[in-house]
């Protein structure tokens, strides 16, 4: 019971800290240690949180394969320049979610990531500009996808505070991406 007094400290201030350098995503990566007592105290209801944190591990591997996929294969620089910056973020979200030892091979990601690759076949079909402008619009549909996933399950889900603000801050970051690919694309923003 001691240790959740500073652990609120900590949440809060980590809160403070990434607001003010939320689009460098910089934060430092969660305390294994916090999340194995977590764990280990758990109610049943902590499957759950693990595999939606599965979920946001499937979702980072979609958007991080895409976004090479797109690096060897895109014609303009504003393109390639999303496809880096998709790359760079999700790769340093997998990174810090790691701690928490998400549930991979659930259902639930398992799905995701049946339905990220056929969508990378149907995007790797594509050519020069057409290719440019099917990834972007990919980037649209999947980030606004993924909004909805963070609102409907994966935030539910949390279990614990600091889970809960690491989904928080993501949420911030999509919503940025989704911002970016809508500028890009040419589609009119959903002002999720």
């Amino acid at each position: 019971m001691s240790f959740i007094v500073p652990l609120r400290a900590t949440v809060v201030a980590l809160g403070l800290i990434g607001s003010s350098a939320a689009s460098a995503q910089t934060s430092a990566a969660p305390s294994p240690s916090s999340s194995a007592a977590s764990t280990a105290n758990a109610p049943s209801g902590e499957l759950r949180q693990q595999q939606a944190l599965g979920v946001l591990s499937a979702i980072n591997q979609a958007e991080i394969n895409a976004g090479q996929l797109a690096l060897s294969r895109a014609q303009t620089e504003p393109a390639r320049q999303y496809a880096q910056a998709m790359v760079r973020s999700h790769t340093e979200n997998e990174k810090m979610l790691a701690a928490w030892k998400p549930d991979r091979s659930s259902a639930p990601a398992q799905a995701k990531t049946a339905e990220a690759k056929a969508e990378a076949a149907a995007l790797a079909k594509h050519q020069g500009a057409a290719f440019d402008s099917a990834y972007l619009q990919a980037m649209v549909k999947d980030h606004r996808k993924a909004l909805q996933t963070l609102d409907d399950s994966l935030l539910p889900a949390a279990a614990d505070a600091e889970v809960r603000a690491f989904l928080q801050k993501t949420r911030g970051h999509v919503a940025d991406h989704l911002a970016q690919a809508e500028r890009l694309a040419g589609t009119p923003a959903t002002g999720r």
